[in-house]
């Protein structure tokens, strides 16, 4: 409890008030505590209290004064009576629920004032969550009351069995068909398909709220609200189950909690079983949005217990922790207070070492993975527009750092419990917030730079149709090793054979008028001789077309080549490209780096790189023989860089189908360490995508931060 005097308490000690007649109260059970709920039969509100709170609520009546209630409570209970400041806290908290009546005169100023500053916190939170608005549309109660025995039955033992075995057997066809749901999946976000995935969203949101009114109907729970909720302005339908908190068994919340996800599983399985056994087109389309949409971004936000969406509800009730999320903060701000501030009396949030456990490693994980979450949406909405982007900018730092500096300052010049230990508490906080800030700005850190890049042969050599002809055979396919010589297609070409033959008949013909050019005094030998040595030469250009008809791989390595079998007997074109060979004496990584980026490279020498290849991020690969190219290429060493091939590039093909990026980068090659020095288990492969690191002069936080903002508005916005 806090300080058992308040300043404002001649305020409402002459208050004559109770608890309003339609108020019903509901005891449950936590971590083997008695907590009791108050609900509002009338607005359908909730307010959980403490035994010792609702001990001291339910002797509250017109007929005394809180005066004189709280004055009785003492004598009673000494040892565990809340404070003159809790009890005008309580009571300013059940006032905003609508919970209390009064019967009095008296200034209930004090009363109104933290009723107001409770009100001005949700209204800064709603101002916040400017783009998290719900419009409430219908009352399902009496539609969920007609239908209730029908429903129910889908949430018993019987159809929990069912759900396991199509969500197993779902399971596995997606496992099976992995390949094609990768590929498909490269197109998810495409502007084609994003009136499809919306509309699967939509859709299945409706089942995912109407499970949780089930449940809740399924327990005798009312549900009275559901509309729309417009989320970064986008519409989707929700429902308020916040009746499920008078339900007494906790394992029933967390049912109510899990509905939702557990009905989107399903439905995303039963998708999963029709995208897998139909071919391309609108219903194979469809049911892939709703299997990822159900799956993937289900578990990923109601699923996740650090958002306070479904799956942090049914954590609270899980380890009987209530206002799991609040009680952390205040666990935390327990820490800091006594520890830090030094003040003898502060009370922690958790009644049990388990329990501080628990609140501490959520407050801790739950700041940092909201503070992501909402760098992540101002991004979403700044892409919208820049405008809305700076203003959640704004909001975030008016929420997140000026109100909590206002209430530290204000704790630190007037709290009465840091009477004695006041100077301790300004100078330790001023000391740390002075150190933190220092180190940020002065500290140098580790800076690297990281770029995606590509596994290529050192050594490649393309084989191209000299002659061109008829392809008449294929020596070997596609990633088959050869040798230096080894034969790798043969050409035939009539019209090739045919000018030779001509010109072997007019070398004959040239030879024999110039024998008799030196017998007959009349002719002239010279220009007949230069006529024979063009002839000549012409045959040794044919006959090296003609043996090219026979192409052989000039160097030992893999072959790598387009689909040559398909092509048996059909034309290729002088001069088309039909493979490479690829050494496998040295490999190179080829890393593509930003222009934002490029200008580290330029101003340090680089000493080392370390590379991680996608499907063996478990060996990381030294390379220290590296080299950048300071010149901006535009043309992407291979698909797989692109976003299309789930690279960070956006590229184009151009007129000939040259993967073009719309910004220019720059190329960062390293020679990898042969495979024989490198850990079992690492593999070669040309084409195979990974990332490159190079270590660079540590920075400070300050700069670093200030050098990434730097990039981001430039390559997302162009500012």
């Amino acid at each position: 409890m806090s300080g058992t005097f308040s300043d404002t308490w001649h305020e409402v000690s002459q208050l004559r008030l109770g608890l309003l007649p339609s108020v019903r109260i509901h005891k449950q059970v936590y971590r083997g505590r008695e907590w009791y709920v108050l609900q509002e039969m009338g607005s359908e509100k909730y307010y959980r209290i403490t035994p010792v709170s609702y001990w001291f609520v339910t002797r509250l009546t017109p007929k005394k004064s809180v005066g004189e209630v709280w004055e009785a409570f003492i004598e009673e209970h000494a040892d565990c009576a809340p404070g003159q400041e809790d009890v005008i806290q309580l009571l300013a908290q059940l006032h905003h629920s609508n919970l209390l009546f009064f019967r009095s005169d008296a200034n209930n100023e004090a009363i109104f004032k933290r009723y107001q500053k409770h009100r001005t916190r949700e209204h800064l939170g709603k101002l916040m969550a400017f783009m998290y608005v719900r419009v409430p549309l219908w009352d399902p109660n009496q539609f969920l009351n007609a239908w209730r025995r029908v429903f129910s039955p889908f949430f018993s033992a019987p159809a929990f069995l069912i759900w396991l075995a199509v969500i197993f057997y779902a399971g596995k066809t997606v496992v099976e068909h992995w390949d094609a749901l990768w590929q498909q999946g490269q197109g998810i976000f495409t502007l084609g398909n994003l009136p499809l995935l919306y509309v699967s969203i939509f859709v299945l949101k409706i089942f995912h709220e109407m499970a949780h009114a089930i449940v809740c109907k399924k327990y005798g729970a009312a549900v009275h609200t559901m509309g729309i909720m417009f989320i970064i302005f986008t519409p989707l339908p929700y429902i308020d189950a916040s009746s499920s908190w008078s339900m007494r068994s906790r394992w029933h919340r967390v049912f109510v909690g899990g509905a939702g996800m557990y009905v989107e599983l399903f439905l995303a399985a039963i998708a999963a079983l029709v995208w897998a056994s139909t071919g391309s087109g609108p219903v194979n389309s469809l049911a892939f949005n709703l299997m990822v949409a159900g799956s993937v971004s289900s578990l990923l936000f109601n699923g996740n217990p650090l958002l306070r969406f479904d799956a942090y509800y049914m954590l609270a009730d899980a380890v009987d922790i209530p206002n799991l999320y609040q009680k952390a903060n205040q666990q935390w701000l327990y820490y800091m207070d006594r520890w830090l501030l030094g003040t003898p009396k502060s009370e922690p949030a958790a009644d049990s070492p388990s329990e501080a456990v628990w609140l501490s490693l959520y407050g801790a994980l739950s700041l940092f993975y909201r503070l992501f979450i909402m760098f992540v949406i101002m991004l979403m909405v700044a892409d919208i527009w820049i405008g809305l982007g700076a203003l959640m900018l704004v909001m975030m730092g008016f929420i997140w750092v000026l109100i909590p500096g206002q209430k530290l300052l204000k704790y630190l010049l007037t709290s009465p419990r840091l009477v004695k230990n006041r100077w301790r508490a300004v100078l330790v906080s001023t000391g740390l917030l002075t150190t933190i800030v220092a180190l940020f700005m002065t500290m140098p850190l580790p800076h690297s730079l990281k770029a995606h890049g590509v596994v290529q042969a050192a050594e490649t050599v393309q084989l191209f149709a000299d002659s061109g002809g008829t392809l008449v055979h294929v020596a070997v396919e596609n990633g088959d090793r050869v040798e230096a010589g080894q034969i790798v297609v043969r050409f035939e070409n009539r019209e090739l054979d045919q000018e030779w033959q001509i010109t072997r008949h007019q070398i004959e013909e040239a030879q024999w008028r110039y024998r008799r050019s030196l017998s007959s005094p009349d002719q002239e030998a010279a220009p007949l001789l230069e006529q024979l040595e063009a002839l000549r030469e012409r045959e040794a250009t044919l006959t090296q077309r003609r043996e090219a008809l026979t192409l052989t791989a000039p160097i030992d390595g893999i072959w790598e080549g387009k689909d040559l079998s398909s092509r048996l007997n059909s034309s290729v074109a002088r001069g088309s490209l039909l493979g490479r060979v690829l050494s496998e004496t040295e490999y190179r990584f080829v890393a593509l780096v930003r222009q934002t980026q490029a200008d580290r490279l330029f101003a340090q020498p680089m000493d080392i790189a370390e590379i991680r290849l996608v499907g063996q991020a478990a060996h990381t690969l030294h390379s220290e023989a590296l080299r950048f190219i300071p010149f901006r290429q535009f043309e992407l060493p291979s698909p797989a860089l692109g976003i299309n091939g789930g690279g960070p590039f956006v590229a184009q093909p151009d007129r000939d189908g040259r993967l073009m990026t719309q910004e220019g980068f720059f190329e960062l090659s390293a020679t990898l360490p042969p495979e024989s020095s490198v850990a079992e288990g690492v593999r070669y492969a040309n084409g195979a995508v990974g990332r490159l690191r190079v270590e660079l002069e540590p920075r400070s936080g300050a700069w670093q931060v200030k050098r990434y903002l730097q990039q981001l508005l430039q390559q997302r916005y162009q500012i």
